[in-house]
Formats: structure tokens, C-alpha cells, sequence
């Protein structure tokens, strides 16, 4: 028979996963959001990079174009090459498809923890032993992710916005405000807002 101390190590560990859950889910938003940005930046600059030479080509190619008109196509297409040139010095300086790829792999990956630690809290073992070495497993994956993510840091600003998000979509109440947030607002809060 379980003794009240054991009961109490249980439910221990299955707000232990609740709470595992809460975080990864607000990491993987933020990893998400970030992957976004930048793929909107990638894709501009593969745009800008193939859309000036192609127009140019196509209009030369098409139509009788004289040494006058060719000049003023060439002076409206310059400075959407030299955006085009910056953005690509931009882009491999920063390595963004880099970050592209990292972004979505954090993203992907937090998202299973979050998952794995909400099915754990859902549907736990009924051994206390069992739901420790399910939720040990999953820690294992946990830590070798937050290590992984040091590479490309949250800011405590990211932080707090995933903090908001992920007590949104767990409909938890936050321990700075005590409010359970229902939008994406930022507040006065230390720990779900300012952001």
C-alpha cells in the first residue's frame, strides 16, 4: 500500500512534467517565431537574387530594347541589387541558413518534449518507480536539448513571451501576476510580460 509520503513524490513528479512541459512549449515558440523572421528574410534575398537578372533578361530578350531604355531599367533595377547585395552579406555573415536549420530543429524537438512530458503528466504509470524512470528518460533528452540551445540564447525578453505563451495554451495562471493569460499582450509582469 503507498504511504502518503510516496503519494506525495508522485504527484510530485507529475507536476515535475507539467511543468517541463510549460517550458519546452514556450522554447519551442520562441524558436519557431525566430525561425519565421528569418525564413522571410532568406526567402526575400533567393527572390531578389533570381527576380532582377530574370526581368532584365526577359525584357532585353523580348522586346527591342535600345542602349537609352536598357540605361534606365539598369538604374531602377540597381538598387534592388545592391538591397539583394547587402542582404546576402548579411545572410552569410550571420549565417542564417545556419540559424534557419537550428531554429527549426529546436523548434521541432521542444515541441516532442513538451508533448512527451504532457502525455507523462496525462497518463502516468501507476508505479512511482515507473513514472520516475519514463520521466528520467524523457530529462536526458530535456538536458541535452538546453544544452544544445546555449549555442543560440533566449533573451529574458523571448523568455518571458514563452513563458505568456505556454501558461496561454496550458490555461495556467502565472506565478509573477497570478493572471492566466488569454492573448499575447505584453504587461508589467516579470515573469510573463515585458517583452
Amino acid at each position: 500500500m503507498n504511504t502518503e509520503n510516496q503519494i506525495d513524490e508522485y504527484d510530485n513528479l507529475r507536476q515535475d512534467c507539467w511543468n517541463d512541459a510549460l517550458h519546452s512549449f514556450g522554447t519551442s515558440y520562441i524558436y519557431s517565431k525566430r525561425s519565421r523572421k528569418i525564413g522571410k528574410l532568406l526567402k526575400l534575398n533567393n527572390f531578389l537574387g533570381i527576380i532582377v537578372p530574370v526581368v532584365i533578361g526577359g525584357i532585353v530578350t523580348s522586346y527591342n530594347v535600345s542602349a537609352d531604355a536598357l540605361q534606365i531599367i539598369l538604374i531602377i533595377a540597381a538598387p534592388i541589387s545592391v538591397l539583394q547585395l547587402v542582404l546576402s552579406v548579411l545572410s552569410l555573415t550571420n549565417k542564417w541558413d545556419d540559424s534557419y536549420s537550428y531554429y527549426l530543429e529546436s523548434t521541432n524537438d521542444n515541441g516532442q518534449l513538451s508533448n512527451d512530458y504532457t502525455n507523462l503528466a496525462k497518463y502516468p504509470p501507476q508505479e512511482k518507480s515507473d513514472l520516475k524512470t519514463k520521466k528520467d528518460i524523457i530529462n536526458i533528452k530535456y538536458q541535452i536539448r538546453n544544452t544544445n540551445d546555449t549555442k543560440y540564447p533566449l533573451t529574458d525578453e523571448e523568455k518571458r513571451e514563452g513563458m505568456k505563451y505556454s501558461l496561454r495554451n496550458f490555461r495556467r495562471s502565472c506565478a509573477g501576476c497570478n493572471v492566466t493569460p488569454t492573448d499575447m499582450k505584453s504587461t508589467n509582469c516579470g515573469v510573463c510580460g515585458n517583452f
